[in-house]
């Protein structure tokens, strides 16, 4: 049941708007009504008012009339009959605002209006716009002041990064042309060692023919044949000992086994050790001694004794052929061509067959002649030095690349790279370190992983101040019976790299707030690039 109040107010609601309708009205006094739309609210002549939808076209004098006739809402700016309108909000002395139209005349005091005047008809509320301005002023000041002080703070940081990024330029130009000098090399290193192969795999296979090669084969071939003999010899005499042994132990002498008598005291006899000769024990060591000999002399790699003296000398031998001196027979006037393709046309001859196989490498045995070893070592050396600097020089292309895109606009973030900052709360210190991980570390206990660098605001357009105002680092060590650790760090322009705060709004997803001067970008754009400007913000 309406209340005599409510029917009163409403009543007069309705006879205000009649009253004010019946005057001529201009934009700039239509009540609630924001400035930036003046022109769609133009008397025309025939005094008319076209929703902003386009939808219906109404008398201009409906306007505010408290009675809702667009479905936007928008001939209700300055009433609470469209649930759906915008109250605009002067707020002078402050900050314009708006509300929504449907909290017009609700006798609340709401604080996107300080003037108070959304309660125009109430007059519930008060206009506190001085006081509110002033402190939000102050608050602005002290927020510019901290973005100015942490502007020239991100400058040394843009300063350091173009410095950086010349030095890494350069570097990465320096590198590419060892690459190049280096790729010469171990090719060059590459044909030597298949020539020197090939020349070694000659001569091994000529003193392969030789009678003494024959012979060590031979004589190798006994000593094997006669271990095993021996060996086999030595099992069959161990297993007479120990039957001897056991009827030496357990003879009866009552039984007058003569036989068996005389087997015994035959044994006893062998086994006695004559006084001033040697211990059995101490013969073992002798013999095993000569045994390790032996297994010396049997493994001997015969195929490395043969390169043993290919030192320089079998260098020299490896070259006496006629196509190794080929360099003699080349006319002076054909000389310095010759000269720059020697190497390939000797690599030619050889993978050809023309001038020897090459056979692995090395010997069966694994040995290298010493010039062979030589340039086999050479050629592992430029192989790995190649490796190393084609590793520096993906290194090097990679953070150059995330100068570009993921430290910034001018790249004021690749002075952060690695800089950790600390903070303790609730028993723990929570360690960040930029674009690597954030760490949870218990005092005297392990350390907990809560997350590696992965992205920045993906919500954000790349490169726009919001962009770089959030980390987001996952894949953290994993919660028991819950999901991987991630954390969240929301950034703000502040004059230290500091922790603000942290806290778990949900099972083991972190959320930490830091400020950074990396984050304080110039308000008039004077960055090295001219496009980090930081967005103005009007804050109630």
């Amino acid at each position: 049941m309406l209340t005599l109040t409510t029917v009163l107010l409403s009543t007069l609601l309705h006879l205000t708007a009649q009253a004010e309708s019946a005057k001529p009205v201009t934009p700039a006094q239509i009540r609630g009504l924001n400035p930036s739309l003046f022109s769609h609210y133009e008397p025309n002549p025939s005094h008319t008012f076209t929703c902003l939808d386009g939808s219906r076209t109404i008398n201009y004098s409906a306007i505010n009339d408290d009675y809702c006739d667009c479905p936007d809402g928008s001939d209700e700016p300055g009433t609470a009959a469209c649930g759906n309108g915008i109250f605009w909000c002067a707020n002078e002395g402050h900050v314009p605002g708006t509300v929504l139209s449907s909290r017009v005349n609700d006798g609340l005091c709401d604080p996107e209006c300080c003037d108070g005047s959304d309660e125009w008809a109430t007059g519930a509320c008060s206009d506190t716009c001085a006081e509110i301005g002033k402190e939000y002023r102050k608050k602005i000041e002290a927020e510019l002041k901290t973005r100015k002080t942490g502007a020239k703070i991100r400058s040394t940081y843009v300063k350091w990064a173009l410095g950086e990024r010349t030095r890494l330029e350069k570097e990465l130009e320096q590198k590419r042309q060892e690459v190049l000098v280096k790729e010469k090399e171990a090719q060059e290193a590459r044909v030597a060692l298949d020539r020197v192969e090939s020349q070694s795999a000659e001569i091994i296979e000529k003193r392969k023919q030789s009678p003494l090669y024959t012979s060590l084969l031979t004589h190798r071939l006994a000593l094997t044949r006669l271990r095993s003999r021996t060996s086999r010899l030595e099992k069959e005499l161990d297993v007479l000992h120990s039957i001897l042994e056991d009827l030496s132990k357990g003879y009866n002498p009552n039984y007058q086994d003569m036989a068996v008598k005389a087997a015994v005291v035959g044994y006893e006899e062998l086994t006695k050790v004559p006084e001033g000769e040697p211990h059995p024990a101490e013969e073992g060591t002798e013999e095993e001694i000569e045994d390790k000999e032996l297994d010396e002399l049997e493994n001997r790699d015969l195929e490395g004794l043969l390169l043993a003296d290919m030192g320089d000398e079998g260098g020299d031998e490896l070259n006496e052929g006629l196509l190794w001196k080929i360099d003699e027979y080349i006319p002076d006037s054909l000389y310095e061509y010759w000269s720059a393709v020697r190497d390939t046309a000797i690599d030619w001859l050889i993978k050809t067959g023309l001038i020897g196989k090459s056979v692995g490498g090395s010997t069966k045995g694994g040995t290298d002649a010493p010039h062979v070893a030589a340039a086999r070592q050479r050629h592992t050396d430029l192989t790995n030095a190649l490796s190393q600097l084609n590793r520096e020089v993906s290194s090097t292309s990679e953070t150059l690349g995330k100068m570009k895109d993921q430290y910034g606009p001018d790249a004021e973030w690749k002075k952060l790279d690695g800089t950790c900052i600390e903070k303790g709360a609730g028993g723990y210190v929570y360690e960040l370190c930029f674009f690597g991980r954030v760490n949870q570390k218990s005092p005297g206990g392990p350390t907990t992983h809560l997350g590696t660098f992965t992205e920045w605001n993906k919500s954000a357009p790349p490169g726009s101040y919001e962009y770089f105002t959030r980390q987001k680092y996952l894949n953290g060590a994993k919660c028991w019976n819950g999901p991987m650790r991630s954390a969240t760090i929301d950034i703000q322009c502040g004059t230290t790299n500091e922790i603000l705060s942290i806290s778990e709004p949900e099972k083991c997803e972190y959320h930490l707030k830091a400020t950074s001067p990396a984050l304080c970008w110039p308000l008039d754009g004077s960055s090295s690039t001219g496009s980090a400007e930081v967005p103005v913000k009007e804050e109630l």
